[in-house]
């Protein structure tokens, strides 16, 4: 999954292997601290949602890593551990 392929949608994999994938809405900045909050420190949480916005608007891993002086894998790290936390979201709320 890739926040850059979806011309501003974030994908959502579905629980079942046998749907698509989903593309959904990039969430909320309340949601997203809700979501992400609890793992980042409050200083690291504008850069966070600024990261995942650079994505979503089409950056590159390596472009972002320039810019925020980090490792490509490290961006790859943080947008795959925020997509799994939209898709629990997405499945939570599904079931109320």
């Amino acid at each position: 999954m890739n926040l850059r392929l979806h011309h501003g949608r974030v994908p959502i994999p579905s629980t079942n292997p046998d749907s698509p994938i989903r593309l959904v809405d990039f969430p909320s900045k309340e949601v997203f601290n809700s979501l992400v909050g609890s793992r980042v420190t409050a200083e690291n949480l504008e850069r966070y949602y600024k990261i995942m916005h650079a994505r979503l608007a089409g950056s590159t891993f390596r472009q972002i890593a320039l810019s925020y002086g980090l490792s490509v894998e490290r961006i790859r790290q943080m947008e795959a551990k925020f997509i799994r936390a939209l898709a629990k979201h997405y499945e939570r709320t599904a079931r109320i």
